[in-house]
C-alpha cells in the first residue's frame, strides 16, 4: 500500500509538469506563425534551463515510479489511470517541432487542392500553405508513405483545416498510445506475464514517448501501434491480419519494412508443423493481405511512375536532402551499410533460433534500435518510439535501461537544438 501511495504522489509530480507545460504552451491559443517555444517563452538561458529542469524532473519521477513498481505489484490500475491523465494533458501541449504543421499542409494539398503530396512538394503551392514550417522541408515530397497521406487527410476535410486538422491529428496519436499500450498489456499477459505490469509501467510513463507522440502529435506512435496490434494477431496465428496490417504500419512510414522478414519467417517457423495444404493456405493468405493492402493504399496517388518516383526517394529521406553536403552524405551513406551488415546477422541469428514468439521480440527491438542508432535519416529524438514500443517484448535486461537513458538525453537535447544549440555558434567562432 505504501508503494502504490509513492507511485501516485510520482505520477502527480509528472503531471504536474506536465499540466504546467501544456497551461503555459496551449496549441489552441496561438496561430500557425506562432509555432515556437523559444518565440513565445523568449530565447535567453532562463526558459531554456527551466525547460531542462522540469524535462529532468519528469525522467527522475519516471525513474523513480520504476523502482517501485520493479518492488512490488498492485501497480497496474495507478499506471492505467495516469496513462489517461497524461495523454488528456498533452493533448493540450504545443509541439515543439514543425511535423504536425508538415502533415496538415500536405494532407490540405491533397484534399483541397488535388495534388499528389508523395510526388509534389508543398512548395509549388506557396500561396496556399495551411500552416507555416520551414521551407526547406517544403521542398520536398511527403516522405511518409500513402496510408499517413489518407489518415491525415481526414484532419482537413472540413472547413476550419487549422483548429480541426491539429485537434485530429493529437486526438490520433493520443488514441494510438493507449492503443499501444492496451495492445502491449495483452501481449506481455500471454509471452511475459511475469514482467508485464513491470513493461506496461516503462512503456506507458516513458516521458519522451508521452512528449513525442501525443505533446509532439509524432505519426510513429501510429505506426508502431499497428506494429503492436500486428503482432498481436501473429501471435494468435491470425496470418491475414497480422501481414495486412503490418503492411499498414509500413505505408505510414517505412523503417517499419525492417520487420516484414522477421514476420516472414517467424510465420514459416510456425507453420512449419501444420500439413502442406495448410501450411501454403496461410502464406497465400498472407502474401494476398499484405499485396492487397499495398495496391489498395497506393492507388488514389496514381500511376507506376509516380510510385517508382516513391521508391527512389526512399534511397535520399529529406533530413539528408535538407542542408546535406558530402560529409552528412558519407555518415548517412555509412550508416546504411552497417544497418545492413548488423540486419543480416540478426536475421541469421533469428533464422537458427527456436522460432518461438520470444526470439522474434528481441529480432524485432534490435532491429528497430539498430535503426534508430545507426540513422535512416539522421534519426531524430521521436524515432525512438520504435524501440521503445517493442521493449517489452525483448527479453533482454539491456533493452529498457537503454531506452530509458536515450529518452532522458534526448529530451534534453530536443529542448538544445529548440533554442539553437547554445554554445555551438561560440564554439565555431573559437575554431
Amino acid at each position: 500500500m505504501r508503494r502504490s501511495t509513492y507511485l501516485v504522489v510520482a505520477g502527480s509530480i509528472t503531471e504536474g509538469i506536465y499540466l504546467l507545460a501544456a497551461w503555459r504552451l496551449p496549441w489552441w491559443a496561438f496561430d500557425g506563425r506562432s509555432w515556437s517555444w523559444v518565440q513565445i517563452l523568449g530565447k535567453g538561458a532562463g526558459p531554456l534551463l527551466a525547460c531542462v529542469a522540469s524535462a529532468l524532473g519528469v525522467m527522475a519521477a519516471y525513474l523513480w515510479g520504476w523502482h517501485l513498481v520493479r518492488k512490488g505489484g498492485g501497480a497496474r490500475r495507478i499506471v492505467w489511470a495516469f496513462s489517461v491523465v497524461f495523454a488528456a494533458t498533452l493533448f493540450w501541449l504545443l509541439p515543439i517541432t514543425c511535423d504536425l504543421s508538415s502533415y496538415l499542409t500536405k494532407a490540405h494539398l491533397f484534399t483541397d487542392m488535388g495534388a499528389n503530396p508523395l510526388i509534389e512538394a508543398p512548395a509549388n503551392y506557396r500561396d496556399h500553405l495551411l500552416l507555416a514550417y520551414p521551407a526547406a522541408y517544403a521542398e520536398q515530397p511527403s516522405i511518409y508513405g500513402p496510408v499517413w497521406s489518407l489518415l491525415s487527410g481526414l484532419g482537413t476535410l472540413g472547413s476550419h483545416d487549422e483548429v480541426a486538422g491539429v485537434f485530429y491529428l493529437k486526438a490520433l496519436a493520443a488514441v494510438a498510445y493507449l492503443g499501444a499500450v492496451w495492445l502491449l498489456e495483452r501481449i506481455l499477459r500471454q509471452v511475459r506475464p511475469g514482467s508485464a505490469e513491470e513493461m506496461l509501467y516503462l512503456f506507458a510513463w516513458n516521458p519522451l514517448v508521452l512528449f513525442m507522440a501525443i505533446g509532439d502529435g509524432h505519426n510513429d506512435i501510429v505506426m508502431m501501434a499497428l506494429i503492436l496490434l500486428a503482432a498481436w494477431f501473429l501471435l494468435r496465428e491470425r496470418w491475414g491480419l497480422a501481414f495486412g496490417i503490418l503492411m499498414l504500419s509500413a505505408w505510414i512510414k517505412y523503417a517499419t519494412l525492417t520487420l516484414l522478414p522477421l514476420f516472414a519467417l517467424y510465420a514459416w517457423r510456425r507453420l512449419e508443423r501444420e500439413p502442406q495444404p495448410v501450411r501454403w493456405r496461410a502464406l497465400a493468405q498472407a502474401a494476398l493481405a499484405s499485396i492487397s493492402v499495398t495496391i489498395l493504399v497506393f492507388a488514389p496517388f496514381g500511376d507506376v511512375g509516380g510510385v517508382l518516383r516513391i521508391g527512389r526517394r526512399l534511397l535520399q529521406p529529406v533530413n539528408w536532402q535538407v542542408g546535406g553536403d558530402s560529409l552528412a552524405s558519407g555518415v548517412f551513406g555509412a550508416g546504411v551499410l552497417m544497418f545492413c551488415g548488423a540486419y543480416l546477422v540478426l536475421l541469421v541469428g533469428f533464422i537458427r533460433g527456436r522460432g518461438t514468439f520470444e526470439p522474434l521480440g528481441n529480432a524485432g527491438f534490435a532491429a528497430l534500435l539498430l535503426a534508430f542508432v545507426l540513422g535512416f535519416a539522421r534519426s531524430q529524438p521521436w524515432h525512438l518510439i520504435w524501440p521503445a514500443s517493442l521493449a517489452g517484448l525483448a527479453d533482454r535486461r539491456w533493452a529498457w535501461p537503454v531506452v530509458v537513458g536515450l529518452s532522458g538525453i534526448l529530451l534534453v537535447v530536443q529542448l538544445w537544438v529548440e533554442w539553437g544549440m547554445p554554445g555551438v555558434s561560440a564554439w565555431r567562432k573559437g575554431v
